[in-house]
């Protein structure tokens, strides 16, 4: 492999030691006059050549899976813990047992992070956004999604003054960004129940907890864990929306570097085969991992178990349909140009690729 603008891909070709290729010859030689001489027999000789093509076999293959490390770009959200399948893969050792050592980088929102990605300055992205990615896609940026990291996961909480989710009516709402898939969700929720916020405020999402407690905005959406901490912090905040309006509708995907993508695809699957088994260590060991991520967040464990109720973790197949309604508001509101995406149909396969994912899903475990 050579390197490349979206990770340094390094393998080293592996060789037999030349000491240990002599020590080989050698034994053969000794064997070989043995043999001659009477002193070992034929089936002996046999039983050695075998033994000898066994153990060659396993130093190949020891000296290949040592010698090829990979370091990749990971870019992902602040406060992004709630992508427990990631997290758990990295602590359990899944990624080391694949050669891959990653960087990460965060970023504010989806938008800022596929810009980085279309510059060629990440290997890959998790929980990045769908309308983010597939935004930045028609407008000439090279990536590829190739799995749900995240369902539902745009929860609306609101201040107390706030009943239910139609009392935001000419409220002042946050989001986490204009063209995040929390301000998708936002916009379509809006629309089902006939409502019209007076203003929407964008920010840091971080920021927008505090913009709530300060009583500067009457609620906000964004990613978990900053709204069941919102809930559990801040007196009288409360979700008006814990799910999106949309059933299961898909929030964020795994992203590839197109060109990472297309030129090496034993990376893609070394990376996915990792953090599958994450996703199913998180199904057999649910406990655990919520006490795993109550001590990354620091939080009480209730913020973890409430961000998991609004969050949906370990479902990696990507729900087209929902993702379909995403593309046709982002159409709707301006985000994307018609003449660009013409058919949606169309335009979701070719940016989206579950080929590794059903494969790997198999060889892990995952129904």
């Amino acid at each position: 492999m050579s390197a490349s603008k979206g990770g340094d891909l390094e393998t080293k070709k592996w060789q037999l030691p030349k000491t240990k290729v002599g020590v080989y010859r050698q034994n053969f030689r000794n064997q070989h006059n043995l043999n001659k001489r009477g002193g070992i027999s034929m089936k002996k000789l046999v039983i050695f050549w075998v033994l000898f093509g066994f153990l060659a076999s396993l130093m190949i293959a020891g000296n290949g899976m040592a010698a090829e490390k990979i370091k990749l770009t990971l870019a992902r959200m602040t406060a992004t813990e709630i992508l427990l399948p990631l997290d758990l893969a990295l602590n359990k050792g899944y990624f080391d047992q694949e050669g891959i050592t990653l960087e990460q980088k965060t970023f504010i929102n989806g938008p800022t992070l596929m810009l980085a990605m279309a510059n060629g300055e990440l290997s890959v992205g998790a929980g990045v956004g769908f309308t983010p990615v597939l935004q930045a896609v028609s407008q000439g940026a090279d990536a590829k999604i190739v799995a749900s990291d995240l369902k539902n996961n745009a929860p609306v909480v609101a201040g107390g003054h706030i009943k239910t989710f139609k009392d935001l009516d000419g409220k002042t709402m946050g989001t986490p960004g204009l063209g995040t898939i929390q301000n998708t969700m936002l916009n379509m929720a809006a629309e089902k129940y006939g409502i019209k916020f007076k203003k929407l405020l964008h920010g840091k999402i971080t920021d927008l907890a505090v913009f709530l407690e300060k009583g500067e905005i009457d609620g906000f959406t964004g990613w978990e864990w900053i709204l069941a901490d919102s809930v559990n912090r801040v007196k009288g905040a409360h979700y008006v929306l814990v799910h999106p309006v949309i059933k299961d509708a898909e929030s964020c995907g795994t992203v590839f570097y197109g060109k990472l993508y297309r030129e090496n695809p034993d990376v893609v699957k070394r990376f996915m085969r990792a953090w599958l088994k994450g996703v199913k260590y998180f199904n057999e060991n649910r406990s655990e991992a919520i006490a795993f991520m109550t001590k990354a967040i620091n939080r009480p464990q209730k913020v973890a178990e409430m961000a998991l109720e609004a969050a949906t973790v370990n479902k990696p197949d990507v729900d087209f349909s929902s993702v379909k309604l995403a593309v046709q508001d982002a159409i709707n509101t301006g985000k994307m140009k018609k003449e660009v995406v013409p058919d949606i149909d169309q335009f979701i396969n070719k940016y989206i690729d579950q080929t590794v994912l059903k494969e790997l899903k198999k060889e892990v475990g995952l129904p």
